[in-house]
């Protein structure tokens, strides 16, 4: 049975002309290997138990994840992250900033001092440069981080449950120090304004966020082409407000553009972050996502570009023992494959 949203798929990929035969071609010579950057460790992200982060989503979904690939009969190479360099955090954070989480173990996301999240949120940034890293220099297609791409993280403080903007780190690396043009995808139901700010004057990259007008942080309600900074905001729950919709099909239609903007642009890289708090489920949004609709933009995403090396971020999802891991490996598994997904 194909879904409503396979059919508009399969519409848009021959809207663009990319035959059968060259599909087949490229994904047959496109590289096989998928990385997992993972730790236990990851499980301590708990700022307190009330909190709506809690740190075994990322355990849930690497097991997950795990088990689709092996019920598909791909295999994936697991590797553990490291801490992130001074040199690597100051290329998007004030001094004073990085000093005050690593040497005070102080951030306005938690209360007193915390060591262990201070050198957690390190090593959430040194697990998407190893997932980079896997990209750039150890032949990877995919890469996958759960606990990446922290894009509310700002300059010179914390916002949003993000400490260390991971992905502007990554996406600062891949163009300065390779040359490389990065495309990041933020599907999230928040506007990925750290990832915004933080870009807005590298040419290499473009930003295209996929988000609910009206709740926080607030802003993604303008496009800056010149900049490269694209947004798609979505309904909100005050009416009053102009919007696109919700739903499946109001994704895929956002990701759509995003392709479109794509055939312009010509990214060497895309990174995508994966927020699973749009699933309809979730408590922080109202956009109404299924777990279906996550994979049909996965699906998509790897048709579309077989070749592509694509890293991977769980960021936002509040639903730690359910949906959010589910969103996550699902996705995850079908970049990472080669199965056609079948809901």
């Amino acid at each position: 049975m194909i879904y409503q949203a396979h059919r508009k798929i399969l519409f848009y990929l021959f809207k663009k002309k990319l035959s059968t035969k060259e599909r087949i071609a490229k994904t047959q010579n496109a590289a096989t290997t998928t990385v997992l950057v993972h730790s236990d460790q990851y499980a301590n992200w708990i700022f307190d138990p009330s909190h709506p982060t809690q740190g075994r989503r990322f355990i849930n979904a690497r097991n997950q994840f795990a088990k689709l690939m092996a019920e598909s009969g791909e295999a994936f190479i697991e590797v553990t992250p490291r801490l992130a360099t001074r040199a690597e955090l100051e290329r998007v954070h004030a001094p004073h900033y990085i000093d005050e989480v690593l040497s005070n173990h102080k951030s306005s996301q938690w209360s007193g001092n915390r060591p262990d999240l201070a050198t957690l949120a390190s090593t959430f940034v040194g697990g998407t440069l190893t997932a980079l890293d896997a990209l750039l220099n150890k032949g990877a297609r995919t890469a996958i981080h759960f606990p990446g791409s922290k894009h509310h993280a700002q300059y010179d403080h914390s916002s949003g449950f993000c400490i260390f903007n991971d992905f502007a780190i990554a996406a600062d690396i891949a163009t300065k120090d390779y040359g490389l043009r990065v495309a990041i995808l933020d599907i999230d139901a928040h506007h990925g304004d750290g990832v915004e700010n933080l870009m807005a004057d590298n040419p290499m990259v473009l930003t295209y966020s996929i988000h609910e007008k009206g709740i926080f942080p607030g802003t993604g309600n303008e496009d800056y082409p010149e900049k490269n900074i694209y947004n798609f905001p979505l309904v909100s729950k005050d009416s009053n407000l102009n919007s696109r919709g919700k739903g499946d099909d109001a994704l895929l239609y956002g990701v759509q553009k995003f392709i479109d903007k794509l055939d312009t642009f010509k990214p060497d890289l895309i990174f995508i972050t994966c927020g699973a708090d749009g699933h309809k489920e979730d408590p922080l949004s109202s956009l109404e996502y299924s777990v279906d609709g996550y994979a049909a933009i996965a699906q998509l995403l790897r048709n579309y570009y077989p070749e592509m090396p694509m890293l991977l971020g769980g960021a936002g999802g509040y639903l730690p023992d359910t949906r959010t891991p589910e969103v996550w490996a699902k996705f995850a598994s079908i970049l990472a494959t080669r199965i056609t997904y079948q809901p």
